[in-house]
């Protein structure tokens, strides 16, 4: 006896579901790589997490031959009700370059994937010498970023658990030291810290004018990471900076060197940045806005 045409309808839907779940093993790559991505910034920036400009997590301090090294160190970080834990040597602003110029290099990839380059230029693109020490100091910052883990608390429900990222700067190298041929991998995870209204596009061409002043390139960053700056404490600037300074007197006095050489870098680009610091000792920035 023939089925009725419900049943045959019913049989017919169970075989395209049947077929349509098989399809999805060799479907091509849609738009979730692009969606993974880091971010689309111009050339002439350098994308950054909020989390990562307002910190210590790379210092503001000057270089030492000795670094620390941190374990679980819980790190002051401007960043809301988020927090921030570090274990690894201890990093400054010119690891931070490094960085930056990695993550600008994996932007447009899916995240996970390896960008390969040549160290001559990626020392260019930091407006370093081409020299075998500067390429072993190179060689010898991939290695710092790589053994380093950060556990970003991103966000808590209502009960107060969290949600965030626990993973390396750099996750993955590999290296051919005859053609100065490098292939490196970000955790892909560590997209979360990008989300839009998480992360900062940076000027790198006033970041990179700023040369060595570390405690300008990281007030630089940290203004940059607010579309329009509240006034802040030189007590708290000091505290999140990370800069090594113990006199308080002593970082005043270098914040306002620091806040006139970047009005002056960007003034040359003709991007507004003005600057005072109140009775209160309170530091209040007007800026261009940015991202």
């Amino acid at each position: 006896m023939a089925r009725d045409d419900s049943t045959i309808n019913a049989v017919r839907r169970a075989r395209f579901q049947a077929l349509a779940e098989q399809a999805k093993e060799f479907a091509p790559a849609t738009d979730d790589a692009k969606d993974a991505a880091l971010g689309v910034w111009a050339e002439d920036q350098r994308g950054a997490p909020n989390v990562v400009l307002r910190s210590a997590l790379f210092t503001a301090g000057k270089p030492t031959v000795k670094r620390k090294l941190y374990r679980d160190h819980v790190l002051p970080a401007a960043i809301g009700t988020r927090s921030i834990s570090y274990t690894g040597p201890q990093l400054y602003q010119y690891e931070l370059d490094v960085w930056l110029e990695l993550v600008h290099r994996c932007r447009t990839q899916s995240a996970g994937s390896e960008t390969t380059f040549h160290a001559h230029g990626f020392l260019r693109s930091l407006r370093r010498n081409t020299g075998s020490k500067d390429y072993k100091q190179l060689v010898s910052t991939f290695r710092l970023l790589q053994a380093t883990a950060i556990d970003v608390v991103l966000e808590r429900d209502e009960r107060g658990r969290a949600k965030g990222y626990v993973g390396s700067l750099v996750d993955h190298i590999d290296y051919d030291e005859a053609a100065m041929c490098w292939k490196v991998r970000l955790d892909p995870e560590i997209a979360a810290l990008f989300a839009p209204n998480d992360h900062t596009w940076l000027q790198v061409d006033a970041r990179l004018d700023l040369g060595r002043n570390y405690l300008a390139k990281w007030l630089h960053g940290y203004f940059s990471s607010h579309r329009k700056p509240h006034p802040i404490s030189v007590h708290r600037l000091h505290e999140l900076s990370g800069s090594g300074m113990v006199e308080l007197r002593r970082f005043r006095f270098a914040v306002r060197a620091a806040l006139a050489a970047i009005g002056d870098v960007e003034r040359g680009y003709r991007r507004r940045f003005e600057w005072r610091i109140d009775d209160d000792d309170c530091v209040h920035v007007t800026r261009e806005s940015g991202n």
